[in-house]
């Protein structure tokens, strides 16, 4: 048994995590379907998948693995279709049950080379043997199916469609989602690091397409009006980041991304019903918001290179994002230089903390790949700021009527995935709800 199971790593840490949310997610919808007669099948189904996530993040085996990653989609496949009688849902829900099937292929395809390379079914014996051994076809081939599992089950664009639309889905099930399982593909690459962090193809191919991802998921976040679409387009983009800190080699940021954004995710959709409106952005200078965050972000990339030998771009961009937000909410000096120290500090002192959590890895080195992408992020910070705070200005607003379709990238999605499987099981499960309304009519 105890070469089935493991604690190593973040393991205990995502423990403590899933814990917590299954009891607060749980206790949520037991309140919360007390009128409805179905409400013991409801909760039945959503402690069968917070189990298949224990056994994931446990589990040391391949074929254990994998049969709880399969578990988990279906249990919330069937979570999804709780409401078969509402349309989008059973197209979401059917979208997303395509994806979930090419997202395990790909993950089983990687298994089964890691099995035919190493002889093991251990997880950590066949990582340990492909981190002292040099890198070879087979080794490519399985660490870019890594990435594109974790890829398609963190929604990165353009197959994010079906977590846009699956807020029609219970509430309880939105938490659970937002705050939990989407999150599994960062810990799939953060469990599997010797395998794919020595593959170039795999490490740029996840590094632009989350970059991307995170920078079009903001932008378009802040076109949205609907709170639950607003928190779903955010979901995407904050898997991006996190996706994009894996692939830089930034493991322990990545661990406290995961933990917060969790935590954070599961109050927002509990809460979502609190939430009376959403402010509108105040018009601001565009250049003095770009000479502010330069600023900061040149002070902290030179004070990372000054104590640490490293320049740290993208911790630096980003840190330098959110100390010009509070330096453009805030008024008075003294306070926005007390809340930036305390936001710097709170920062280094939770990295330090994950740092201590997370094994040392050695992550890809790449001269041109952190610098190409923090590039892209001030791209993305001043076209985000052009939009949000200069409503008026011309560009903004061709840039609001694309940003507000989604790029069109859903539309295109849709027509494939029907093209490919129709959309038979949508009119059946539609027929099945109508079934259940008239039996408890």
């Amino acid at each position: 048994m105890a070469e089935w199971l493991t604690l190593s790593g973040i393991r205990p840490v995502l423990l403590v995590l899933v814990a917590v949310l299954a009891w607060v997610v749980t206790r949520y919808a037991f309140r919360n379907f007390r009128l409805d007669p179905r409400r013991r099948a409801f909760v039945t189904k959503l402690v069968g998948c917070l189990l298949a996530v224990f056994i994931l993040i446990v589990s040391n085996n391949l074929i254990v693995f994998f049969a709880a990653w399969m578990a988990i989609s279906l249990q919330l496949h069937s979570l999804l279709m709780f409401y078969p009688e509402r349309d989008r849902a059973v197209l979401a829900a059917h979208k997303k049950f395509i994806l979930a099937r090419c997202s395990e292929t790909f993950l089983g395809t990687a298994f089964i080379i890691m099995y035919l390379t190493t002889g093991s079914l251990q997880l950590d014996t066949a990582l340990q043997q492909f981190g002292t051994a040099p890198t070879h076809l087979s080794q490519h081939i399985a660490a870019l199916c890594l990435v594109m599992a974790a890829l398609i089950k963190c929604a990165q664009l353009p197959l994010h469609g079906w977590l846009i639309q699956v807020v029609e889905a219970p509430t309880p099930v939105s938490a659970l989602l937002h705050a939990g399982i989407i999150n599994l593909g960062g810990f799939l690459l953060l469990a599997t690091v010797p395998l794919w962090s020595n593959s170039a193809p795999a490490v740029w191919l996840l590094c632009l397409v989350s970059a991307a991802s995170c920078c079009f998921a903001a932008l378009i976040m802040a076109t949205r009006i609907s709170i639950k679409v607003r928190l779903a387009w955010s979901t995407s983009a904050q898997m991006g980041l996190m996706l994009l800190e894996i692939g830089l080699g930034y493991y322990d940021l990545a661990l406290l991304h995961l933990v917060a954004h969790s935590v954070y995710k599961a109050h927002a959709f509990l809460s979502v019903s609190e939430v009376a409106i959403i402010k509108q952005p105040q018009a601001r200078s565009l250049w003095r918001i770009g000479v502010v965050f330069i600023a900061f972000q040149g002070i902290i990339a030179a004070a990372c290179w000054w104590f640490l030998g490293n320049p740290k771009w993208l911790p630096s961009a980003l840190l330098a994002m959110a100390l010009t937000t509070l330096w453009m909410n805030l008024h008075q000096k003294l306070l926005r230089i007390a809340v930036s120290a305390l936001t710097v500090v709170v920062y280094l002192l939770l990295g330090a903390l994950a740092h201590q959590i997370i094994e040392p890895q050695p992550p890809f080195s790449n001269v041109w790949l952190e610098p190409a992408v923090t590039l892209m992020f001030n791209a993305f910070a001043f076209t985000y700021w052009l939009v949000h705070h200069t409503p008026s200005h011309r560009l903004s607003q061709r840039w609001f009527i694309t940003l507000n379709a989604g790029l069109y990238l859903d539309e295109w999605l849709t027509r494939l995935v029907l093209w490919l499987w129709p959309s038979h099981p949508i009119h059946y499960y539609q027929r099945q709800g109508r079934i259940q309304r008239e039996r408890h009519s």
